[in-house]
């Protein structure tokens, strides 16, 4: 089930008594492009606004949905988001990018925010993790040596370029596949795959 977007409905509260004066009075909404509607709503077209969010509500929460392996709390939170993030921005809105691009670069640069604070979150759980694990099978220099191992893997990820690291992370922390990847970068696969490589030869010489 799709959210209700409150933050949105708080803010059209607010602005109830905006006099309306786009070309959205004048011709069916429906008639009009995504660009047009979101010129409108950058004037405070509130029924502009509206028409896109219908026009791409459903699309939208599909494409995080498959993206995304969280709980549907964390995906109704980055979903809420993407369209809080599209109302604070209207103003920078340009119509040589279209609608549909402007808005899934935002859901694009939302998730990876995620993937990203996850990633470091799921590499310190490790971590913290094996540390209150007594292994017998090892021993304290080869514990020692395991640890040290993790924290150089981790620090290595951090100093990949960040088109590379963005690409690893999504496919080896998030589980996603090179055409997922492929769709929430906006590159074809082979940029993809291309980058991928590069960032596993990159991480073993510097892990070596």
């Amino acid at each position: 089930m799709i959210p209700r977007l409150k933050k949105l409905r708080t803010i059209a509260e607010l602005d109830t008594d905006i006099n309306l004066q786009s070309s959205a009075q004048e011709l069916s909404l429906d008639e009009i492009s995504d660009e047009a509607l979101m010129q409108a709503y950058a004037k405070d077209d509130l029924l502009s606004f509206n028409k896109l969010y219908e026009r791409y509500r459903l699309a939208l929460y599909r494409y995080m949905r498959r993206q995304l392996f969280a709980s549907d709390a964390i995906l109704d939170e980055l979903y809420q988001d993407v369209w809080l993030k599209l109302i604070n921005s209207r103003q920078q809105y340009q119509v040589k990018a279209s609608f549909k691009t402007f808005l899934y670069q935002i859901a694009n640069n939302t998730l990876k925010d995620y993937f990203r604070r996850e990633s470091v979150r799921t590499i310190m759980s490790n971590i913290e993790d094996d540390s209150a694990v007594i292994d017998n099978a090892l021993q304290p220099d080869e514990m020692m040596a395991k640890n040290h191992l993790k924290m150089k893997f981790k620090q290595a990820i951090n100093e990949l370029p960040q088109k590379q690291r963005d690409v690893f992370l999504l496919r080896e922390e998030a589980g996603l596949t090179s055409v997922q990847i492929a769709e929430v970068m906006q590159v074809s696969v082979d940029t993809v795959k291309s980058r991928m490589r590069y960032a596993v030869t990159r991480l073993k010489e510097i892990i070596d």
